[in-house]
Formats: C-alpha cells, structure tokens, sequence
C-alpha cells in the first residue's frame, strides 16, 4: 500500500518530506487525532491549531480544541476536542500575512 499526503496527490519520500517522517494524518470520530511528521506546533487555542509538518502548514479547526501529547522528536502530536476542518497553507503566506499585520 502506497503512502500518500493528504491532498497531495504526492508519494510521500525523502523529497517530500524533509525529515524522513512520514507526514499522516489519522482522526477518529472527529473528536481525537494523531499527526506525524510535525515539525513544530506554532500556536493552539480552543478553535484552532497550527502546525508546521514535513509537508507544509496545517491548520485545524474545530471546537475545544487540545494537544493532548507531544513528541516533536518523533515528529507526533495527538489532538482531541470537535475537529471542523483542516487544510494546509504555504509557511511564507502564513508569516507574511503576521507581518503585515504588525507593521
């Protein structure tokens, strides 16, 4: 079985993910998830949680939202909480919208 991103359409391998940990993410019930291949958990609060992965920014949001567990050394988080959505953003859209908002 093949290992895809989600919404990639790419197979993850050492190009794609630039820490050698595959990038999966894994909800159940929309109330608690697991995601590898996080690189770091740049901020989180009850509505939403983002995070940088080996494939790019990912946003989660969703209703009383908490990291549970964290492990960057293995690249794994655990959330848990009302999961609405989540999708992926570039990292510089991201940092230039924070800029431009603290000119």
């Amino acid at each position: 079985m093949e290992d895809y991103g989600y919404g990639t359409g790419r197979r993850l391998n050492p190009a794609n993910d630039k820490r050698g940990i595959a990038h999966k993410i894994s909800i159940s019930g929309r109330t608690e998830g697991t995601i590898t291949g996080v690189e770091e958990v740049n901020e989180f609060d009850n509505d939403a949680i983002s995070l940088d992965t080996s494939m790019g920014r990912l946003i989660i949001k969703g209703h009383e939202l908490h990291v549970k567990r964290l492990n960057l050394e293995k690249g794994e988080v655990d959330i848990e909480g009302s999961v609405d959505s989540f999708y992926y953003t570039s990292k510089k859209d991201n940092e230039s919208v924070l800029k431009r908002l603290f000119k």
